[in-house]
């Protein structure tokens, strides 16, 4: 849930009933005769990743997914929104237009517009988001930092993972 238009009055989960929904998620999809995903929850990607190794799983499994598929899609890159005036979104979840379809090309602003290029570089991302070894799977929710804060760079409340300090991580992503 994003704290925006007709959502912006409901009350989001908490971070551990949302961890908890993603887990349960997770363990669902593996039995599932369907691929299992989220909209807006892109801290569901970390925790899959964290199941499938936690299950033994070889990176070449992981690369074989579905889910895998998607690692690195989020808000702005490789997805976008046009609205019905034409207005370009990095989601349908973000109110914040990159440009307009009527007066510059899709490809232009999907390129090469600020609040694009700027959601894309995963360096600018600030707070958690800004030093997790899961950002380039995950990056975080844009729309729902946005919502929380007015700054679509700022970190995911809804994400309950906290990253070790630099100096203590080990690799942890690379599927």
């Amino acid at each position: 849930m994003i704290a925006v238009g007709r959502g912006r009055y409901l009350m989001p989960p908490s971070t551990e009933k949302a961890e908890m929904a993603m887990r349960w998620m997770y363990q669902v999809s593996l039995d599932a005769p369907f691929v299992i995903g989220a909209t807006e929850a892109p801290s569901y990607r970390r925790i899959a990743l964290e199941g499938m190794r936690a299950d033994g799983w070889t990176h070449e499994q992981i690369a074989a997914t579905p889910l895998h598929a998607g690692f690195g899609i989020r808000d702005g890159s490789g997805v976008v929104f046009v609205a019905k005036t034409g207005d370009v979104y990095p989601t349908g979840f973000l109110p914040l237009s990159g440009g307009n379809v009527r007066r510059r090309g899709l490809v232009d602003i999907y390129r090469h517009s600020t609040l694009f290029t700027d959601i894309r570089d995963l360096s600018k991302l600030k707070g958690n988001c800004g030093v997790c070894d899961y950002r380039s799977i995950c990056g975080g929710s844009r729309a729902r930092a946005y919502a929380l804060t007015g700054d679509p760079l700022e970190s995911d409340a809804l994400c309950s993972y906290r990253p070790a300090p630099l100096s203590a991580r080990a690799e942890r992503v690379g599927a």
